[in-house]
């Protein structure tokens, strides 16, 4: 009897392990992570570019900074300072981050895709009427308010398709921007998963607290000695 309950627990446990493992690998494998500045330095914000045309890993750049002027300061960094800032930090590497944009104008005259290293993702004109999917902004952590009425303000603690373009987009630290190729619903608005950055593969907390639980009564189910049958107390 106490060997099926210990074969019961052992495969509620798997099955749960396995769930949060699904729900981690949303469209990718585990995404690529790529430092960017000194990683001393006590502020980081991150940029994600997912999607399968660059393989099947996400590319995440964590950008290290030093600088004071973070959210809530009279020079708050944006969304394009974070995009600059990795294009300048990754010349000449296995790496290399090129926005492909509109005009050649920056990402906010709109993004067709992306070169990272010697990859290029699929391109889309902004402007083609004919395609079925564009590239979409995300943000999450941080805030950004648009720039036209009624100028919502957000301050996203979950992925979030951004309001605008990066350039009224404010980073915090730990805030993560990202861009995904994403078709749209009957609405004109992106409709697609959110892009896959390494917090995205750590467990929910409702998911952790059951795991170990999970593994503890495996512990002490197989630690308990049988009785055996016809002793005496």
């Amino acid at each position: 009897m106490i060997a099926k309950k210990s074969l019961l627990i052992l495969s509620v446990a798997g099955s749960i392990c396995m769930t949060a493992q699904l729900r981690a690998d949303v469209t990718t494998g585990a995404p690529v992570i790529v430092d960017v500045g000194n990683s001393t330095d006590p502020y980081v914000s991150y940029l994600v570019i997912d999607d399968t045309s660059l393989g099947n890993s996400a590319f995440e750049y964590a950008w290290y900074y030093s600088e004071t002027n973070e959210l809530g300061t009279t020079n708050p960094l944006t969304g394009d300072d974070l995009i600059n800032a990795v294009v300048a930090g990754t010349t000449n590497t296995p790496y290399a981050l090129t926005p492909i944009t509109e005009g050649a104008q920056g990402v906010d005259a709109g993004v067709d895709g992306f070169e990272i290293g010697s990859q290029t993702s699929t391109i889309v004109s902004i402007y083609d009427s004919s395609a079925t999917a564009y590239w979409a902004y995300w943000i999450k952590d941080g805030s950004q308010t648009a720039s036209y009425p009624p100028y919502t303000y957000v301050t996203p603690t979950n992925w979030i398709i951004a309001l605008d373009t990066p350039f009224d987009r404010l980073l915090t630290n730990g805030s993560y921007d990202g861009w995904t190729l994403s078709t749209l619903n009957a609405d004109y608005n992106y409709d697609g998963a959110a892009p896959l950055s390494s917090a995205a593969l750590i467990p929910e907390p409702a998911t952790l607290p059951i795991i170990l639980l999970s593994l503890a009564a495996i512990l002490v189910v197989t630690r308990r000695k049988p009785i055996r049958r016809g002793s005496t107390f």
